[in-house]
């Protein structure tokens, strides 16, 4: 879709974008080879022009955070298929929700291979250098939650990449509520005492294996990384549906199977720590 977009230029909104592909620019190749048959203001076919080309060659590197500064947070969706096969998507688990007061415990990785999780007083470090890989990360409410405390943890991210933060577009299509509310809504199920677990509970796992209990480690892994792999689902249908509102015939993507995640967790945890939860609340 990205190839197919002109929002991302100074001057030029959804319905001058409209009128762009209703006068035969699908694309960008389209304007660059034949921008002298458009019909706009020339002040704004220079401008076109201009940047289509800046956008090309921002495309050829892979520089995908050029097309994130210019577009509209509901709008990064367009990015998807273009840098999906460099994506990381993204989740962390902390000790509350101050960024500089709490701390990451966990961070969660799915690149549509495999997951990796990088843990407090384990491995955490270890995610600068994984990051460094990716050209997209794709996080649910993360352009407010997981990036902050992320840059405040472990330093600034690398300038060439782009963040698809899901909540937007899936909001501008309708869907409301939390990550786990929206699995809900598009049919995902999460296995047995999983489907009881929250943000709250990953507090207390964590607390639990502070002291000592290794169970609550794997649990409280297993949970974010849940998370993380439904990421790339939601991804996809974010991407299809946004696709058939506009005027413009692009093939949809296909939807990924959910990856399996085989990390243990304990049910029995889950249960204990939800009835402490309910007796307190």
């Amino acid at each position: 879709m990205l190839k197919h977009t002109f929002l991302h230029i100074p001057g030029i909104g959804p319905a001058t974008e409209r009128e762009l592909w209703s006068q035969g620019f699908a694309c960008w190749e389209d304007y660059l080879s034949k921008g002298e048959q458009c019909t706009l203001s020339p002040a704004l076919r220079y401008r076109l022009t201009e940047h289509l080309e800046e956008s090309v060659q921002a495309l050829s590197a892979s520089h995908a955070r050029h097309f994130e500064l210019r577009l509209p947070a509901g709008e990064m969706w367009r990015l998807y298929r273009e840098f999906g096969q460099r994506v990381a998507f993204l989740d962390i688990e902390t000790t509350g929700l101050y960024p500089g007061v709490d701390a990451i415990t966990v961070i969660g990785l799915f690149d549509g291979q495999s997951t990796k999780a990088f843990i407090r007083g384990i491995n955490l470090a270890e995610f600068n250098k994984e990051i460094k890989q990716y050209s997209l990360i794709v996080t649910f409410n993360g352009k407010r939650f997981d990036l902050p405390f992320i840059r405040r943890a472990l330093g600034p991210l690398p300038e060439y990449q782009a963040h698809i933060d899901l909540l937007y577009p899936l909001r501008k299509l309708g869907y409301r509520g939390g990550l786990k509310s929206i699995e809900v809504q598009l049919g995902l199920e999460r296995e047995g005492a999983l489907k009881e677990a929250d943000g709250f509970l990953a507090v207390l796992l964590w607390a639990e294996y502070q002291r000592g209990n290794k169970a609550a480690l794997d649990t409280l892994v297993r949970y974010n990384l849940e998370d993380v792999v439904n990421l790339q689902y939601l991804a996809d249908v974010a991407y299809n549906e946004a696709l058939t509102r506009l005027p413009i015939n692009i093939d949809p993507l296909p939807l990924h199977p959910k990856y399996k995640v085989d990390t243990p967790f304990d049910p029995e945890l889950i249960h204990y720590l939800r009835r402490i939860t309910a007796a307190i609340l």
